[in-house]
């Protein structure tokens, strides 16, 4: 039993020192963060920060990875089989900007990234990890587009891989103006933009589609 709670427990520390990591990132940027804050605001010593990430960068790239993952958990509404195409796209888009609209806070971290990926030090890992990043939101995007042509919903002619391009750029430009500009609701927006979008993907244009998910 001991070895179980011991991973638990090492599991939970790596969580702490994540969850410090983005906070101070964040506030501070990556050039300007230290380990020391870091370990102050998780409660723990300098030293131990090392013992589960060999560097900063190692802590960032960890932090990045979190950011990621946790962006995508409120997207599995577009798994459920009860939604049209047109409403799983808008589900997915919807997921993205409410995530990052409640943690706006996090936000830099995804420009701390963008910068990181331009550095010549860290250039290659950052930049690979930002392009496995939209290339799986693309997929997403895609793979519901093909399944709303299997399923005689969106018309047959659409580049589903160009939409997916597309619409991932539009979300990701409407979050990146509303950082810069608080005032900006994006939500409201993504609608609007959603709304004739949609419209003229269907094979049976209609006033009613998408609906908003409960």
């Amino acid at each position: 039993m001991t070895p179980i709670v011991d991973e638990a427990e090492k599991s939970l520390k790596r969580e702490r020192l994540i969850a410090a990591a983005a906070q101070v990132f964040a506030a501070k940027g990556y050039r300007k963060a230290t380990m020391d804050e870091i370990a102050r605001l998780a409660g723990t010593a300098k030293g131990t920060v090392y013992l589960y990430f060999k560097d900063k960068e190692s802590l960032f790239y960890a932090v990045f990875e979190w950011l990621a993952s946790a962006s995508f958990e409120n997207s599995t509404v577009i798994e459920r089989n009860d939604l049209s195409a047109a409403q799983r796209l808008l589900a997915l888009a919807e997921a993205t900007v409410v995530f990052m609209t409640e943690h706006r806070e996090m936000f830099p971290l995804t420009l701390e990234v963008w910068a990181a990926a331009g550095s010549t030090d860290s250039r290659e890992r950052f930049a690979t990890a930002m392009k496995d990043l939209y290339a799986t939101y693309r997929l997403l995007i895609a793979e519901i587009i093909q399944n709303g042509q299997l399923r005689g919903e969106l018309r047959s002619d659409l580049n589903a891989q160009a939409l997916g391009s597309l619409l991932a750029g539009a979300v990701d430009g409407l979050l990146l103006q509303s950082w810069f500009d608080p005032d900006l609701n994006p939500l409201p927006l993504l609608r609007d933009f959603f709304d004739p979008l949609i419209r003229g993907m269907l094979t049976q244009p209609t006033e009613t589609e998408p609906k908003e998910i409960n």
